[in-house]
């Protein structure tokens, strides 16, 4: 990223993930994966691509979040959106209208709270969306995993042709982190005037009217969303250090 803008982006991490809570009386985000809170391996992913800002979304009743969140050293400046939203569409529109410079040039790393990446994957995941310089969305994707409900998008080359149910079996899953330009704003009063209720919504919605979406290849990674997958994450961080 030498010479380019500082990296700004954002996380989403305002779901109640009540499935994955299962009675334990922390927010999604604070569930433990190898001993430390979810949101802290995003972080730590988001640090390692160079991220100069970070806005992070959490509902009202995950002020936890903050204050464990704050209490660490993080190599990038924090800020935060208090807010229970109604979709994850609602909250990747609100963190993105926040940390979009006002001339609408430099493309943000979104990413959601679940998702466990191998060491370096979002570093080279931006590095390589960079080079996508027409792509309103770049969106990393993989092989498709033990997701419980997984967006599947079916690919030309790096350019995505179809999304969800459209995408066929011959496919990949979305991996949870994206590079978004601010254009995609253009859409989002109308997004919520129509009741989307997804952020796979909002990308169908985005492919339909146009707007170029590309897909960049990533290695495999863990969306923890269950209490099953809390097990296999820990599995696989353990594969992934060598342990």
């Amino acid at each position: 990223m030498t010479g380019a803008a500082p990296l700004r982006a954002g996380v989403i991490a305002a779901g109640r993930g009540d499935r994955l809570r299962h009675g334990r009386p922390v927010p999604k985000p604070l569930v433990p994966v190898g001993g430390r809170p979810l949101i802290d391996h995003v972080l730590e992913s988001i640090a390692d691509a160079d991220a100069a800002e970070v806005c992070i979304i959490i509902n009202d009743d995950s002020i936890a979040v903050r204050d464990h969140v704050s209490a660490a050293r993080w190599p990038f400046a924090l800020s935060w959106i208090v807010e229970s939203t109604p979709s994850s569409m609602h909250s990747f529109l609100r963190v993105l209208e926040t940390v979009a410079e006002a001339d609408g040039t430099n493309r943000v790393l979104m990413s959601t709270v679940d998702t466990i990446a191998p060491r370096g994957a979002y570093r080279r995941f931006v590095a390589d969306a960079a080079r996508l310089g027409d792509a309103a969305v770049a969106l990393a994707v993989t092989t498709v995993t033990d997701d419980e409900n997984p967006l599947l998008v079916r690919m030309e080359g790096s350019a995505m042709v179809a999304l969800g149910d459209a995408a066929g079996p011959e496919s990949y899953a979305t991996a949870g982190y994206y590079l978004v330009s601010p254009a995609v704003l253009r859409e989002a009063d109308a997004a919520r005037r129509d009741g989307l209720g997804s952020l796979r919504a909002f990308f169908a919605r985005l492919l339909a009217r146009g707007y170029p979406i590309a897909g960049v290849r990533v290695p495999p990674s863990i969306d923890v969303d269950r209490p099953s997958d809390v097990a296999a994450a820990e599995d696989v961080l353990k594969a992934w250090v060598g342990l």
